[in-house]
């Protein structure tokens, strides 16, 4: 991935895609804010308040070309995910739909797993993940910062 705001370690996985929205008039997936690929990254925020502690993960994504905000989603207990084929991944919260096409297998992997993690965590209370490596063997895909 490139450098930019998306790749500053706060992140659980940073990735390269395209994003799409689903637009029901024409019956199909179109890309968002014109398109083109963008650095998509998964954000874990820890909310500490007096009554409890608990986790928020969103979804950030900024199109290459020229920085701009193409994607800004918070996911919730209710996010229903699909790994629709190898490099296309979509979601609904609420009644937003967005989607993923991943050129590389590797990046979508990685947002596979890592998204994943997440909706357990907000739908399990798995907390405390540090340094989760994938079932392959490969490096580490992402650290949980709390």
């Amino acid at each position: 991935m490139t450098d930019n705001q998306v790749k500053d370690g706060e992140y659980l996985v940073c990735v390269q895609a395209q994003v799409m929205t689903r637009d029901d008039s024409s019956g199909g997936w179109v890309p968002m804010g014109g398109g083109g690929p963008s650095n998509v990254g998964l954000k874990q925020i820890v909310i500490n308040n007096a009554e409890e502690t608990h986790n928020e993960y969103q979804l950030h994504g900024e199109r290459i070309a020229d920085k701009s905000v193409v994607l800004d989603c918070v996911l919730k207990k209710d996010t229903r995910y699909t790994k629709a084929n190898p490099k296309f991944h979509h979601w609904q919260t609420d009644d937003k739909r967005f989607g993923l096409t991943f050129e590389r297998s590797d990046d979508a992997k990685a947002f596979d797993r890592a998204i994943k993690r997440a909706i357990a965590d907000l739908t399990e209370g798995l907390t405390g993940l540090r340094n989760f490596a994938n079932s392959e063997g490969d490096e580490d895909i992402f650290e949980v910062r709390i």
